[in-house]
């Protein structure tokens, strides 16, 4: 029903992923082939586009709320999606899951407390909590037989440490692709309440599953869970909205509601964009059908890269099993066992921007993170590059 082979450009709207001036500064080159930040290369929903396209048409676009029908949208969402039962008083609005997680680390430590997240792990997690003045605590996941684990030894030391005062949560995992297990999530769970240690649940990928896998909101896990934590959602990931800024932030619990409440006035006080409620309610309502369609395609791209890799390198190059998002984790050091090398190489001879695996922490060494919400095309264009650069 829908197509996502196309592609027409981004250009000359500006869009971080595509814009000269963008990649210039990142890549030190303009004209790289893009697989780096986390968007789509495929247009979003049609209802979606149609409801823009018809508010646009009111011709004010003046200060907007989230209303109730908004919030009941997502939450209706939530209830087919992942059976998770939440209140519409429980909701929050950011502009970004980025911007929550920076007001919920203020909210919730002091400066000079430790804040616990799993690396390789997507890198403003630990850019924010330096930017807070608190301290980066690292519970490494442990790659054991070709999956990467939690190390629930080293995870409750660190929690124990009496400088931790909360745990960033990446669920699915960005960038090497889990999907924690209920037990995993529980047994987390369970050390952070046994040492007092808050949970941020940056779950922005939740709706990106593939078969054989299910998400689990942290919140869904019990009541004693959903009182530690505030879990964050958006549409952007899954419907392609980013560039319209809106997030959930889900806090069960009163008292760290007002916590939250204390920092978003003093810091944020932003409001949505005109658009951003409209397209979102419109994802939630009549994007499912597109979104099965969607993850269908992905797969398709990412047995295509598995494919391309066994041909061309043999069983050289690793490549995580993608569980959940939309984002490969590929091990390159038998390409380019120098991971500064192997970054430059990836600009200089392959002409592909990509997000380098250092970027998450120092496990990330040698890896190399794909995005696979792409046109076919644009995925063996890529792969093409790649392997004449390392031929």
């Amino acid at each position: 029903m829908f197509d996502f082979d196309s592609f027409e450009g981004r250009l000359p709207w500006h869009q971080s992923k595509w814009d000269p001036a963008a990649l210039e500064s990142q890549f030190g080159r303009s004209d790289v082939l893009p697989a780096w930040i986390a968007d789509m290369d495929f247009k979003t929903v049609p209802a979606v586009q149609e409801a823009v396209i018809e508010a646009a048409k009111n011709g004010m676009y003046g200060y907007t709320r989230v209303g109730e029908d908004v919030i009941e949208a997502y939450l209706a969402w939530q209830r087919r999606r992942n059976h998770w039962e939440a209140k519409s008083d429980w909701f929050r609005y950011t502009p970004g899951v980025v911007t929550a997680i920076n007001l919920l680390i203020q909210a919730e430590t002091e400066e000079g407390d430790g804040v616990l997240i799993q690396e390789p792990v997507y890198y403003p997690f630990g850019n924010s909590i330096r930017t807070q003045k608190r301290q980066v605590i690292s519970s490494p996941l442990v790659l054991r037989d070709g999956r990467y684990e939690i190390d629930f030894a080293d995870f409750e030391r660190k929690a124990a440490d009496p400088m931790c005062r909360a745990f960033v949560l990446s669920n699915p995992h960005n960038p090497v692709g889990r999907v924690y297990t209920r037990e995993e999530l529980q047994r987390m769970g369970d050390i952070c309440l046994k040492h007092n240690v808050f949970v941020i649940a940056d779950e922005i990928h939740s709706d990106l599953i593939f078969p054989g896998h299910h998400h689990t909101v942290f919140a869904s896990l019990g009541e004693a869970y959903a009182k530690n934590c505030a879990v964050c959602h958006a549409p952007s990931k899954t419907f392609n909205l980013a560039g319209l800024s809106f997030s959930c932030i889900m806090i069960p619990d009163e008292t760290h509601r007002q916590r939250f409440d204390a920092m978003f006035n003093r810091y944020c006080r932003a409001n949505p964009t005109f658009f951003a409620p409209v397209a979102a309610k419109a994802a939630w309502e009549h994007g499912e059908e597109w979104l099965k369609e969607c993850l269908a395609y992905i797969q398709g791209n990412e047995a295509f890269v598995r494919s391309f890799a066994e041909k061309t390198w043999g069983g050289k190059v690793w490549i995580a099993p993608l569980e959940g998002t939309y984002l490969l984790w590929m091990d390159l050091h038998a390409l380019e066992p120098d991971a500064e090398k192997l970054d430059r190489r990836m600009i200089e001879e392959a002409g592909v921007a990509l997000d380098g695996g250092t970027m998450f922490g120092q496990e990330g060494a040698g890896f190399q993170r794909i995005n696979l919400a792409a046109p076919r095309s644009i995925i063996r264009e890529l792969m093409e590059r790649m392997a004449k650069a390392f031929a």
